[in-house]
Protein backbone atom coordinates (compact mmCIF):
# COMPACT_ATOMS: atom_id res chain seq x y z
CA UNK A 1 0.00 0.00 0.00
CA UNK A 2 2.91 2.34 0.69
CA UNK A 3 4.07 2.03 -2.94
CA UNK A 4 0.59 3.00 -4.15
CA UNK A 5 0.58 6.11 -1.95
CA UNK A 6 4.15 7.08 -2.86
CA UNK A 7 2.99 7.36 -6.50
CA UNK A 8 0.75 10.22 -5.36
CA UNK A 9 3.15 11.98 -3.01
CA UNK A 10 6.28 10.93 -1.11
CA UNK A 11 5.10 12.81 2.00
CA UNK A 12 2.03 10.63 2.65
CA UNK A 13 2.04 8.15 5.54
CA UNK A 14 -0.05 4.99 5.33
CA UNK A 15 -2.17 4.29 8.43
CA UNK A 16 -4.48 1.39 7.53
CA UNK A 17 -6.97 0.17 4.94
CA UNK A 18 -10.20 -1.80 4.86
CA UNK A 19 -12.37 -3.33 2.16
CA UNK A 20 -16.15 -2.95 1.93
CA UNK A 21 -17.62 -4.75 -1.07
CA UNK A 22 -15.64 -3.62 -4.12
CA UNK A 23 -14.36 -0.42 -2.44
CA UNK A 24 -11.03 -0.15 -0.64
CA UNK A 25 -10.72 2.67 1.86
CA UNK A 26 -7.13 3.76 2.50
CA UNK A 27 -6.52 5.88 5.59
CA UNK A 28 -3.45 8.11 5.40
CA UNK A 29 -2.00 11.47 6.42
CA UNK A 30 0.79 13.82 5.44
CA UNK A 31 4.00 13.92 7.49
CA UNK A 32 3.55 16.58 10.22
CA UNK A 33 5.52 19.81 10.04
CA UNK A 34 8.13 19.85 12.78
CA UNK A 35 7.77 22.56 15.41
CA UNK A 36 4.28 23.68 14.32
CA UNK A 37 1.41 23.17 16.77
CA UNK A 38 -1.68 21.53 15.27
CA UNK A 39 -4.91 23.52 15.52
CA UNK A 40 -7.37 20.88 14.27
CA UNK A 41 -7.77 17.79 12.10
CA UNK A 42 -10.31 17.01 9.39
CA UNK A 43 -11.00 13.83 7.44
CA UNK A 44 -11.24 14.32 3.64
CA UNK A 45 -12.47 11.61 1.28
CA UNK A 46 -10.87 11.67 -2.18
CA UNK A 47 -11.56 9.23 -5.03
CA UNK A 48 -8.67 7.76 -7.02
CA UNK A 49 -8.08 5.36 -9.92
CA UNK A 50 -8.77 1.68 -9.18
CA UNK A 51 -6.27 -0.62 -7.51
CA UNK A 52 -6.77 -4.04 -9.08
CA UNK A 53 -10.48 -4.83 -8.84
CA UNK A 54 -11.18 -2.29 -6.08
CA UNK A 55 -12.49 1.27 -6.26
CA UNK A 56 -10.25 3.49 -4.14
CA UNK A 57 -11.27 6.08 -1.56
CA UNK A 58 -8.41 7.92 0.11
CA UNK A 59 -9.35 9.04 3.61
CA UNK A 60 -6.84 11.83 4.23
CA UNK A 61 -6.36 13.17 7.75
CA UNK A 62 -5.74 16.84 6.95
CA UNK A 63 -4.31 19.10 9.63
CA UNK A 64 -4.60 22.83 10.26
CA UNK A 65 -1.63 24.50 11.90
CA UNK A 66 -1.38 27.69 13.94
CA UNK A 67 0.26 30.46 11.93
CA UNK A 68 3.37 32.06 13.44
CA UNK A 69 4.25 34.10 10.33
CA UNK A 70 3.32 37.78 10.87
CA UNK A 71 3.30 38.42 7.11
CA UNK A 72 0.17 36.26 6.75
CA UNK A 73 -3.01 37.60 8.31
CA UNK A 74 -4.71 34.22 8.80
CA UNK A 75 -4.54 32.53 12.20
CA UNK A 76 -4.45 28.99 10.83
CA UNK A 77 -2.97 27.40 7.73
CA UNK A 78 -4.35 24.16 6.25
CA UNK A 79 -2.31 21.42 4.60
CA UNK A 80 -2.54 21.32 0.83
CA UNK A 81 -2.01 18.39 -1.51
CA UNK A 82 -0.62 18.81 -5.01
CA UNK A 83 -2.24 15.59 -6.32
CA UNK A 84 -5.85 16.63 -5.57
CA UNK A 85 -7.92 18.65 -8.06
CA UNK A 86 -9.49 22.05 -7.31
CA UNK A 87 -12.71 20.66 -5.81
CA UNK A 88 -10.83 18.30 -3.51
CA UNK A 89 -12.99 15.27 -4.33
CA UNK A 90 -10.85 13.50 -6.93
CA UNK A 91 -7.16 13.06 -7.67
CA UNK A 92 -5.70 14.69 -10.76
CA UNK A 93 -4.83 11.30 -12.20
CA UNK A 94 -8.50 10.20 -11.91
CA UNK A 95 -9.50 13.36 -13.81
CA UNK A 96 -6.93 12.55 -16.52
CA UNK A 97 -8.22 8.96 -16.70
CA UNK A 98 -11.81 10.20 -17.10
CA UNK A 99 -10.76 12.61 -19.87
CA UNK A 100 -8.93 9.87 -21.74
CA UNK A 101 -11.96 7.56 -21.58
CA UNK A 102 -14.39 10.37 -22.48
CA UNK A 103 -12.59 10.90 -25.79
CA UNK A 104 -13.47 7.34 -26.83
CA UNK A 105 -17.10 6.97 -25.71
CA UNK A 106 -20.25 8.93 -24.84
CA UNK A 107 -20.58 10.52 -21.43
CA UNK A 108 -23.69 8.52 -20.45
CA UNK A 109 -22.05 5.20 -21.41
CA UNK A 110 -18.86 6.27 -19.67
CA UNK A 111 -20.75 7.10 -16.49
CA UNK A 112 -22.28 3.60 -16.36
CA UNK A 113 -18.89 1.96 -16.86
CA UNK A 114 -17.11 4.28 -14.41
CA UNK A 115 -19.67 3.73 -11.63
CA UNK A 116 -19.29 -0.05 -11.91
CA UNK A 117 -15.50 -0.24 -12.15
CA UNK A 118 -13.71 2.98 -11.19
CA UNK A 119 -15.46 5.52 -8.93
CA UNK A 120 -18.86 7.04 -8.23
CA UNK A 121 -18.73 9.98 -10.65
CA UNK A 122 -21.76 11.47 -12.41
CA UNK A 123 -22.07 12.31 -16.10
CA UNK A 124 -22.34 16.00 -15.19
CA UNK A 125 -18.98 15.81 -13.43
CA UNK A 126 -17.40 14.15 -16.47
CA UNK A 127 -18.78 16.91 -18.71
CA UNK A 128 -17.49 19.59 -16.31
CA UNK A 129 -14.00 18.04 -16.37
CA UNK A 130 -14.08 17.90 -20.20
CA UNK A 131 -15.23 21.54 -20.42
CA UNK A 132 -12.39 22.70 -18.14
CA UNK A 133 -9.90 20.76 -20.25
CA UNK A 134 -11.12 22.43 -23.48
CA UNK A 135 -10.59 25.89 -21.95
CA UNK A 136 -7.03 25.08 -20.86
Amino acid sequence: MNEYLKQLSPSICYIKHDVQGNTMRIFCEQHPIEGKPVHSRKLRVVKDIPYGEYKIELHLLTKKYFNDNPAISKKTIAESYDFINETGRRTKRLDAYLLRLNQEMSTIGLERMIRKQVADVSDTTILRIAKKNIRS
